[in-house]
């Protein structure tokens, strides 16, 4: 089992917040005139992908000094001047002073998030599990098959609206990730992508069709991951899942434990 540390959640965070950087290119490639733009903050990242995109946060911030008041308010104006609301991560080992001058500035609690993270070995090698269904690597020609699978098996519906859709085109074009389906006889059921940081395998994007939920579909994107990530040398692999939720049981079946939890700030 990995040791939790500052160290540890550094490693995590900033992984996070690359691919969160990696969003913003995304638009920017997709849409060069949606106004997409990432400024650094406070060993963080200030992303901005839209005033309704659920990709428009801060994150990664109080790792590297302390938070103040100058920083909260340069992060307000960042995002109130392109009519979004601010929602920030807070991770419990950023430094004390973030939730705190948050707090004072009447942030409320929105929600909570698993950092989940597993050790992987040298040389580790994982085989596809004989009860689940195929995984595979999504085509650079399949980015509306991709998008698509996300936000429906995301939303739990097949209708979805345009800015719904768009948001899965967006975690497709991300640059440098690895997109996978998984299927039953060719016919796609699910999805996950992943991110590779300076050692650091992200997960996201998990993403299950209703019709095929419970039959393997997420255990097979994730051990696809599993093994590409040892193939190119990572030591370490992590995934946000919301709390007790079926997505973090699949992860710790596949040796993934709980890092630890983050709260999201929001300011309307």
């Amino acid at each position: 089992m990995v040791s939790i540390s500052h160290h540890l959640a550094r490693r995590l965070e900033s992984a996070e917040a690359q691919d969160g950087v990696g969003c913003v290119t995304a638009q920017i490639l997709l849409d060069p005139y949606a106004g997409a733009i990432c400024e650094p903050l406070a060993g963080g990242k200030m992303l901005f992908a839209g005033a309704d995109s659920p990709l428009t946060h801060a994150l990664g911030l109080g790792f590297e000094r302390a938070f103040t008041d100058d920083d909260a308010a340069g992060m307000e104006e960042f995002f109130h001047s392109r009519g979004s609301a601010i929602s920030v991560d807070v991770s419990p080992y950023a430094d004390p002073s973030l939730p705190e001058i948050l707090s004072k500035r009447h942030y409320r609690l929105s929600e909570f998030t698993t950092v989940l993270v597993r050790q992987i070995a040298l040389g580790e090698q994982l085989q596809q599990m004989a009860d689940q269904p195929s995984a595979r690597l999504a085509l650079p020609c399949e980015a509306e098959a991709y998008g698509d699978t996300v936000v429906r098996g995301f939303f739990g519906r097949d209708e979805v609206t345009a800015e719904e859709r768009n948001l899965g085109r967006v975690l497709f074009a991300i640059p440098g990730t690895l997109a996978y389906f998984a299927e039953f006889d060719g016919v796609v059921a699910g999805c996950g992508q992943m991110g590779i940081h300076s050692g650091v395998a992200t997960c996201f994007g998990d993403s299950t069709l209703v019709a095929y939920r419970r039959r393997g579909a997420h255990a097979a994107v994730i051990r696809a991951r599993l093994a590409a990530a040892a193939a190119h040398g990572c030591d370490l692999i992590t995934a946000g899942t919301l709390p007790g939720s079926v997505s973090q049981r699949d992860y710790e079946r596949q040796g993934f434990h709980v890092a630890y939890t983050k709260a999201t700030m929001v300011l309307d």
